[in-house]
């Protein structure tokens, strides 16, 4: 699917020109507080622009453990895309590959270690994690062309995969990378997501979510299906509560699990252009919204506002810590890391040499990893100090994950799959 992206960059860019330069930063180093206020019950998160700002590091660790070491798009239901573990501290590359097509759907880790990876080229592959050469492929028979849309399997508890294809297909495999069963969608699949092993939950670019129920002996049923929206790019978050979230034309969509069906809770659409990014929800309840317009939003879970932050223009889905600090990466070249529950800007890091359009990942250390526009890889210490900056030879558009060893997975658009560690 193409993205929306090479569609409004154009009608979007004399617009977003002056917010840039007003926002871009000039130069690593020691940044100051940031300005805030508060206004009938929404914090205006100010100040967004300017040099690194280093992060006191809290004690609890930033992710926790799952199932598996990265089992799913930004680590996990809640997109708190942290790990558990260490990352790597420098940028030695332990292998690259080149898959079929850019590398614009991000990889996944399963318990046993096993990489799986796709292309816009339609084929998953098993890789081995000590070698980067495959165990097994599988090709779906679609092709994503030369779109940006970031998307990943899902590992699920009892080691079955779910590929969400550049199709209308989203195939369960076996581990070996057999096909058990498909369920066809409306539109293309968004990373697909599961808070218990049981229900999966999956979005399609029509504007729709799925309820999947997995039943015994490798079978599915599908509960339910509801329309959030027109067209959709972001993927399902939740934290197994019953309560949903994702992301529709410019809008922010709640939706709740009923059981035999699911209903829209309430939708709010700050008017600020179309969203192309996934929601990210803290413990407390509280979800975030990008969009391709002026700012970051916060609402809370009966859908009142909480806080936004002008001036971050952003095609990075954001992550959001254990301990509820926000990760969002911007035009600016910044990654800006909010507390949730004020909306302050309590750290930022960069700016970087391209804009960001993946989504973040912190490790254990709070390390931060990231990739740009301009085709390297980041990685950043919680003080703000440029770990490594590996050059990738493309643009990066997927969602990176970390291995239970350390290493970083990082595509990019010319094709290659990078392990960094």
């Amino acid at each position: 699917m193409v993205s929306m992206r090479v569609r409004i960059m154009a009608a979007i860019a004399a617009g977003v020109s002056a917010a840039l330069l007003s926002a871009c930063g000039a130069s690593d180093g020691p940044g100051g507080a940031s300005q805030g206020s508060r206004a009938h019950g929404t914090a205006d998160a100010r100040g967004t622009g300017g040099p690194a700002k280093p992060l006191d590091a809290p004690a609890a660790p930033p992710g926790r453990a799952t199932y598996a070491p990265w089992p799913s798009a930004l680590h996990d239901a809640r997109h708190s895309g942290a790990s558990p573990d260490e990352g790597p501290t420098s940028g030695r590359v332990a292998w690259r590959r080149h898959l079929e097509g850019p590398v614009t759907p991000g990889p996944v880790v399963g318990a046993d270690g096993t990489i799986y990876a796709s292309s816009n080229g339609g084929v998953l592959h098993g890789i081995d994690p000590a070698t980067g050469k495959d165990r097994w492929t599988f090709d779906s028979g679609a092709d994503g062309g030369a779109g940006d849309l970031s998307v990943s399997p899902l590992v699920l508890p009892d080691k079955d995969i779910l590929f969400p294809t550049p199709g209308r297909a989203l195939i369960a495999l076996s581990p070996a990378g057999h096909r058990l069963w498909t369920v066809t969608l409306p539109g293309t699949p968004t990373s697909p997501v599961t808070a218990d092993g049981h229900r999966v939950y999956v979005g399609d670019s029509t504007g729709g979510v799925t309820a999947i129920d997995l039943t015994d002996h490798g079978g599915h049923r599908v509960a339910w299906r509801v329309d959030v929206g027109d067209t959709s790019y972001g993927s399902v978050v939740t934290d197994g509560s019953g309560r949903l979230y994702t992301t529709a034309d410019s809008s922010l969509v709640a939706v709740d699990d009923k059981g035999a069906t699911g209903a829209v809770a309430w939708r709010r659409d700050p008017h600020d252009r179309i969203t192309e990014v996934s929601a990210g929800l803290a413990p407390d309840g509280t979800a975030l919204l990008g969009t391709n317009g002026h700012s970051e939003w916060a609402y809370h879970r009966d859908g009142s506002p909480a806080w936004h932050s002008p001036r971050v223009i952003t095609y990075s889905s954001p992550a959001v810590t254990a301990g509820g600090l926000a990760y969002v990466g911007d035009h600016a070249r910044l990654v800006h890391v909010f507390d949730v529950r004020s909306g302050k800007e309590v750290a930022r890091y960069g700016p970087v040499g391209g804009k960001i359009w993946s989504s973040t990942v912190v490790d254990r250390a709070y390390h931060l990893y990231f990739g740009g526009q301009d085709g390297k890889a980041y990685g950043f210490d919680a003080k703000g100090n440029r770990l490594f900056a590996v050059d990738l030879g493309g643009p990066v558009d997927s969602y990176p994950a970390l291995t239970a060893d350390g290493r970083l997975l990082i595509g990019s658009r010319n094709g290659m799959l990078t392990a960094i560690g």
